[in-house]
């Protein structure tokens, strides 16, 4: 196969966040949609063969770890995550409504963006009381402090 697990996962990462942009992506990478139809379907294959695998313990095929590692990675270097305030606002919002696509129209972010802003932000908020503070003021007032 001409793309490693890790590259197969970066070109997934940006395919996630392109939108219309998905022929440059391909251009980024050398590839045209007949030859990543061959790299998808062989990678698929992989992973749902290791997802299949009678594992014993809790410990997850060495093939899924690797490739979550490099999505995870990959979507990190694609943009920085959304401000703390828009992070707030929207879980304020969702937590009010229920209503996650309106929660996100409102405040102006994207469902990969508040996803990609959840990964970072859980991360930073359970090492940080004073930023878990600040996340939680902005809950309860419902300003955006631009952070």
């Amino acid at each position: 196969m001409s793309l490693t697990i890790e590259m197969y996962a970066q070109v997934m990462a940006e395919l996630a966040s392109a939108g219309d942009a998905r022929a440059a992506v391909f251009a980024r990478h050398s590839l045209d949609e007949a030859r990543w139809e061959t790299i998808d379907t062989h990678w698929q294959a992989q992973l749902s063969e290791a997802l299949d695998q009678d594992i014993d313990d809790d410990s997850v095929p060495e093939i899924l770890a690797i490739y979550a590692a490099a999505y995870e990675a990959a979507q990190r270097s694609l943009a920085p995550p959304i401000a703390l305030d828009q992070f707030a606002m929207v879980t304020r919002l969702l937590d009010a409504s229920g209503d996650l696509r309106a929660s996100l129209a409102k405040v102006g972010v994207t469902l990969a963006d508040y996803v990609r802003g959840s990964e970072h932000w859980t991360r930073q908020l359970a090492g940080d009381p004073e930023l878990e503070r600040r996340f939680h003021e902005v809950l309860r007032s419902g300003a955006q402090n631009k952070t």
